[in-house]
C-alpha cells in the first residue's frame, strides 16, 4: 500500500467493437488452458503469435495479487512502470520509455483499453478490477497500433458480459490507516443474445504521510470507479460490445513524489547522481534563478537593467535553510495538497 495524493476526477468513455467472432473461440480455448490474445488484431493462441507478447489473465492477476501497474512490472521481464510528478506515469519496455515529462510530450509506449488508444492515463491512481487479461506487446508496434508505440503496447482488456449464465462476486478489505476497499461485479444475461455486466471498486484511506509543518497527516485516498458493459451477439459471426466507465477521486493525495537529493555544492546540477540522500537541491541550479540573475540580465539584456536583478547565479542558495526530513513518509511544507484533476481514464 504505497499510494499518495488528492483528487476529484470524472471520466466517461464509450467503446464500440463490431464484427468480431472472438467470443466463442476464446471460450473454447480457455477450457483447454490456452490464452487467446488479439496482439495482431485477431484472436490467436498466445503460443502461436509470432511476436514478443506477454499476457496476464484475470485469474493470474488475482492469484499473483497484481492490483496496480506497479505490481504488474514485477511479473514481466524487461518492463518497468514509473510514477512521475503530477499524476503522470510511464511504461518502459526493453529500456525504451518516456524521457519527457511535459503534457505535450509523445509517449514511447502506447496504452490501450480494449484495443482503443488512450491519450492520457491514470494508471497510478486506479487499480485493476474485473479484467479479462492484460497484453504487453514488445515493440516497435507502429504498423498495427500507430504512432507512440516505439517500445511497445500495453493493452488492458476488460471482462465482457457472459451470455451463458448469471454471475456475481464481491471482495472487501480493511487494513492499516483505516483503509477500506471493496470490489465487485454482477453479470446478467438478458436474453440468449444480449447481456450486461456491471463492475466497480471503492477505496478510502487516511493519510500515510506526516507533514511536520502543521503536524497533520496527508496523502490519503477517497476514490471510486464504475464500469458498465453491454454485449449483443445477433449472430455467430457478429459481436457488438459497448462500455461506459466513470472514475472519481477527491482527497489529499500528494501530487509529486518524495524528492531525494545529494546536494551539488557547485550549483551546476542541483543534485549529484552519485548517491541517494535526504538533502535539498542547490537553488543556484534552478532555471528561474538564472533568468533573474545579474549575469543573465546584464549580458543577455542590458547592463542598465542589472540593478533590477534578484541576485547572482552563484549568490545565496534559496534552499539553503530548507529541511528535507530523512523519511519517505515525512514532509515539511506549508502547502496542503488538494487533488482535483478534471479528467481521467
Amino acid at each position: 500500500m504505497k499510494m499518495a495524493h488528492i483528487l476529484s476526477c470524472t471520466a466517461l468513455s464509450a467503446v464500440a467493437l463490431g464484427m468480431a467472432s472472438q467470443a466463442s473461440a476464446q471460450a473454447n480455448n480457455a477450457q483447454n488452458g490456452d490464452i487467446i490474445v488479439t496482439a495482431q488484431r485477431k484472436s490467436e493462441s498466445l503460443q502461436t503469435v509470432p511476436i514478443s507478447v506477454s499476457a496476464v489473465t484475470g485469474t493470474m492477476l488475482e492469484k499473483q495479487q497484481i492490483h496496480t501497474s506497479s505490481d504488474l512490472q514485477l511479473s514481466l521481464p524487461n518492463v518497468t512502470f514509473t510514477k512521475t510528478n503530477f499524476t503522470t506515469a510511464s511504461f518502459t519496455i526493453r529500456g525504451i520509455g518516456d524521457l519527457c515529462t511535459g503534457t505535450t510530450c509523445d509517449t514511447a509506449t502506447a496504452t490501450h483499453i480494449n484495443e482503443m488508444p488512450l491519450v492520457s492515463t491514470r494508471f497510478y491512481e486506479t487499480e485493476y478490477f474485473d479484467m479479462e487479461r492484460i497484453e504487453i506487446l514488445r515493440g516497435p508496434q507502429g504498423t498495427l497500433f500507430g504512432r507512440n508505440a516505439t517500445s511497445g503496447v500495453v493493452d488492458l482488456i476488460t471482462a465482457k458480459p457472459d451470455l451463458r449464465k448469471l454471475g456475481a462476486s464481491v471482495e472487501a478489505e480493511y487494513a492499516n490507516y483505516n483503509s477500506k476497499k471493496i470490489k465487485g461485479m454482477i453479470n446478467i444475461p438478458l436474453t440468449e443474445t444480449l447481456g450486461v455486466r456491471f463492475a466497480g471498486y471503492y477505496y478510502n484511506r487516511d493519510g500515510e504521510a506526516t507533514n511536520l509543518y502543521n503536524n497533520s497527516n496527508i496523502d490519503g485516498r477517497d476514490q471510486y470507479s464504475f464500469r458498465a458493459s453491454l454485449r449483443w451477439k445477433p449472430s455467430p459471426s457478429t459481436t457488438v460490445d459497448l462500455m461506459g466507465s466513470y472514475f472519481r477521486e477527491k482527497d489529499d493525495r500528494l501530487r509529486i513524489q518524495k524528492q531525494v537529493c545529494h546536494r551539488d555544492t557547485t550549483g551546476i546540477l542541483g543534485c549529484l547522481p552519485d548517491k541517494v540522500a535526504f538533502e535539498t537541491v542547490n537553488g543556484n541550479s534552478q532555471f528561474e534563478n538564472l533568468l533573474t540573475s545579474k549575469e543573465f540580465i546584464g549580458i543577455g539584456l542590458s547592463p542598465t537593467l542589472t540593478p533590477f536583478a534578484l541576485g547572482s547565479i552563484y549568490g545565496k542558495d534559496v534552499f539553503a535553510n530548507a529541511i528535507n526530513p530523512a523519511d519517505v513518509h515525512t514532509v515539511n511544507t506549508a502547502f496542503t495538497p488538494t487533488y482535483l484533476p478534471m479528467n481521467s481514464n
